[in-house]
């Protein structure tokens, strides 16, 4: 039986899904949405507008029916285009980026056996002081962008682009993963959700809510699990009224660990080098802390000639081109912008 994670992958493409992909470019070509690569000579070359990879994800969100595709990969580039989401993430503030980082999944720096980055959501951890705080900075910071998307928007679309800019790609560079043929292109996430009653949740509902919204409309694919860790007596209220924010394909992703099979289900998943201390692993990390990168992740940094330990604060993008690979430093520092 095939690995259901190859489902619709590259390299592992049935003759079905790649004609659906060759047809899929000709329809955004079409609709002048899409470019292929140009070749120029044996050398030179312009480059797709968008990678096969990228187009996938939005055929699998649609179960390669080329209509939803098209609709929502027009809804995601007229989005892109009008939000200006490029320029809020490369002019993005590098302090602003720190604080808001505490608001949402942080990466650790690890992977799981299949090399998908792992991500930890303290949910518990946020209440309605911090969110007013968080509120009332988002709308202060907003300010310096050219945006007309919502101050707290911009905040989330942050955090989503530096995941599909900067961690996802650099997971994907390392060639000693289960299928390296195939892009990684998803995260793995806790969500600790301990001490999370009612009256907390229904102060955060919105922030959640915006968050998987954004998600699922704009980031097809891009969620490999979710596990649910410390869910208090009385969740199932909360999850009746949450789970309607989730399409089918998210809610079969999430799972709900029990305090005695953490560590046991974690562990299927994800080495206990790779799982936080405080989940039953080894790995000595904790929110807030910078990602701790692991030996195949810093060899990567070494090689792209990073000196950053264990990378630079703010906005990053990880580049590969001709064999070469980058850090490039994007944001701002003082109102001044950094190198991109």
């Amino acid at each position: 039986m095939e690995d259901i994670r190859l489902f619709g992958r590259l390299g592992h493409l049935s003759d079905e899904q790649a004609s659906a992909l060759v047809d899929f470019k000709i329809l955004l070509s079409d609709k002048q949405l899409f470019s292929p690569e140009v070749i120029i000579d044996e050398k030179r070359s312009i480059p797709a507008t968008h990678e096969d990879a990228y187009l996938l994800k939005f055929l699998r969100a649609g179960r390669f029916n080329l209509t939803a595709a098209f609709r929502q990969f027009e809804t995601t580039e007229k989005w892109r285009k009008n939000g200006a989401v490029d320029q809020i993430y490369d002019t993005f503030d590098v302090k602003e980026f720190e604080e808001t980082r505490k608001y949402y999944p942080q990466w650790t720096g690890r992977r799981d056996k299949n090399g998908v980055p792992i991500q930890v959501y303290e949910v518990g951890a946020l209440d309605s002081r911090k969110m007013n705080l968080f509120y009332q900075s988002a709308k202060s910071g907003a300010k310096s962008t050219k945006s007309s998307l919502p101050a707290t928007t911009q905040r989330l679309i942050v955090i989503a682009e530096h995941s599909t800019n900067f961690v996802v790609p650099l997971c994907s560079s390392v060639q000693k993963r289960t299928n390296p043929e195939v892009p990684i292109e998803t995260t793995v996430n806790i969500v600790d959700i301990t001490g999370l009653g009612f009256t907390q949740f229904w102060a955060l509902r919105n922030h959640l809510k915006d968050a998987s919204t954004l998600a699922q409309s704009y980031y097809p694919e891009a969620l490999e699990k979710v596990f649910v860790i410390g869910a208090p007596s009385g969740f199932t209220k909360i999850w009746d009224w949450a789970k309607g924010w989730f399409d089918a394909a998210t809610t079969s992703k999430i799972f709900f660990l029990t305090p005695e099979n953490i560590t046991a289900t974690l562990k299927e998943h994800i080495d206990l080098d790779n799982i936080p201390k405080k989940y039953g692993g080894n790995l000595d990390w904790k929110l807030g802390d910078a990602p701790d990168l692991d030996e195949e992740l810093r060899a990567l940094l070494a090689d792209a000639g990073s000196n950053e330990t264990p990378f630079a604060l703010g906005t990053l993008h990880w580049k590969v081109s001709d064999g070469k690979k980058s850090v490039v430093l994007s944001g701002t520092e003082n109102g001044k912008r950094r190198y991109l």
